[in-house]
């Protein structure tokens, strides 16, 4: 006989959804993530992306704007917008 209250669950990310009706399967997810954060060149991004993936708290549904919010915390990243250049510090 098993003992229920020992067993870990292990939760992980196989969709992100986008609505009610419209997701991200976790590979395009990826990829829209690096770029809209600018990341392809960062080596390993990919690896690392899904390491953190498989930590993710929440439980499904899981929403775009939440995970790239957590995702963001955790690694200290922020989206690029496509109509506005980085501004260098002087």
């Amino acid at each position: 006989m098993r003992d229920d209250s020992y067993i870990q669950q292990v939760s992980s990310v196989e969709c992100v959804h986008l609505s009610t009706t419209e997701r991200y399967q976790l590979d395009c997810f990826i990829g829209q993530y690096i770029k809209t954060r600018d990341l392809a060149s960062v080596p390993n991004i990919d690896t690392t992306l899904r390491a953190t993936l498989q930590r993710y708290p929440g439980k499904p549904p899981v929403m775009v704007n939440e995970l790239n919010a957590w995702i963001d915390r955790k690694l200290g990243y922020r989206a690029t917008h496509p109509d506005f250049c980085e501004q260098e510090d002087v």
